[in-house]
């Protein structure tokens, strides 16, 4: 049995996970573990580093496995963090599995969607309640009356324990100058959603195609994939895992 570590994505703190790390617990009968990337939560006295490296390195140093088998799980900028640990750190995991997650070389130009920059450029013209509705509506694909509360609570995160804006930009730097590894040493699981207008699902099946990695497409769920349907995430991942002696 492998316990799991969950990496979330841009300027997402661990409380964005929701409910999604009790679910993949009790699906899979093992420890689920989150933590705040620097700069945001708890790290939000620190400033994010700007390559993805110099993020996963500040992480790793306060990751604490203790004796226990670990797997890796990374949504989006997350996955990308994921790859590069699983990467230069093979010993320290036992599987990686990412969630809508790219990486520039992937990426081609017509599928470089307008609606992340201009929701992180419109940010300053809106206030929090406004930008975290607007970045809901943009992630999940949830009926908007369901995104309502939630955008709210979200907004509260951003109160409790706003980043310093050069966190923001610290992440974007990293996301865009991250190169993919040569190869993935562990088992790798590429999951997606059709429904994604944040990262076209085709670059998610180049990233299973160059790795040689299986893939799941879920059918409409949005960017936030454990957000709109968690229980998906954690049967594909129960099915990947195959039966436990």
């Amino acid at each position: 049995m492998t316990n799991w570590l969950l990496l979330r994505g841009l300027t997402r703190d661990q409380r964005h996970w929701g409910q999604f790390h009790h679910e993949l617990a009790a699906r899979l009968g093992v420890r689920v573990v989150t933590i705040d990337p620097p700069g945001f939560g708890t790290r939000n006295g620190h400033v994010s580093p700007r390559s993805i490296a110099a993020i996963t390195d500040d992480i790793r140093a306060r990751f604490e496995p203790g004796d226990e088998r670990w797997s890796l799980l990374g949504i989006s900028l997350g996955g990308m963090m994921a790859m590069d640990w699983v990467a230069r750190y093979p010993a320290e995991f036992e599987r990686c599995a990412v969630v809508n997650t790219a990486a520039p070389a992937l990426v081609r130009p017509h599928q470089m969607g307008g609606g992340l920059v201009s929701l992180v450029a419109g940010k300053q013209f809106r206030s929090l309640d406004a930008h975290e509705a607007a970045a809901l509506a943009l992630s999940s694909n949830r009926p908007a009356d369901e995104l309502t509360e939630l955008a709210a609570t979200w907004a509260r995160y951003q109160r409790e324990a706003a980043p310093v804006s050069a966190s923001a930009l610290g992440q974007v730097a990293a996301a865009v100058t991250f190169r993919l590894p040569a190869r993935i040493p562990v088992p790798l699981l590429v999951l997606t959603s059709a429904g994604d207008r944040l990262i076209d699902h085709r670059i998610s099946r180049r990233l299973a195609a160059r790795f040689d990695a299986p893939l799941r497409v879920h059918p409409d769920a949005g960017h936030d994939l454990p957000l709109d349907d968690g229980a998906w995430v954690c049967e594909r991942i129960a099915e990947w895992l195959g039966p436990v002696d």
